[in-house]
């Protein structure tokens, strides 16, 4: 998942001081919550508001991260970050930023990140110019 981050944020062109929040995969399993909070914090990127959406429609497999991405971009586009729905405790060794209410603030960039089984980790840039 690093990897992904840090592949994104170079192609964009981009910092961690660029990134206004992060929509993560965030299933809340102990595993996949690890890995994706060692990879915020490898990046640089521990912050800044992290959310998971996952919380308000379940896991859709497949088309969580299309999901997640365009529920982002309307966040994006009104200058919301969301919270975690059901958000009280970080379970994970590191320390991130997870989101628990409506941040509003002046948005540019958002990071996607998406796990897939077998190891399979993407992650995406989304600006508004």
């Amino acid at each position: 998942m690093y990897q992904s981050i840090k592949i994104a944020m170079n192609d964009a062109g981009l910092t961690a001081n660029d990134i206004d929040f992060i929509s993560a995969h965030g299933t809340a399993t102990m595993y996949n919550d690890e890995m994706e909070a060692k990879a915020i914090v490898s990046a640089s990127l521990e912050t800044v508001p992290v959310n998971s959406l996952k919380g308000f429609y379940g896991h859709t497999l497949g088309a969580a991260g299309l999901i997640e991405s365009i529920i982002s971009i309307e966040s994006l586009k009104q200058n919301i970050v969301l919270p975690t729905k059901g958000f009280e405790e970080l379970g994970v060794s590191k320390n991130i930023n997870v989101c628990s209410n409506i941040i509003k603030k002046p948005l540019k960039n958002f990071l996607k990140t998406a796990s897939g089984f077998g190891g399979c980790n993407a992650a995406v840039i989304f600006s508004k110019q």
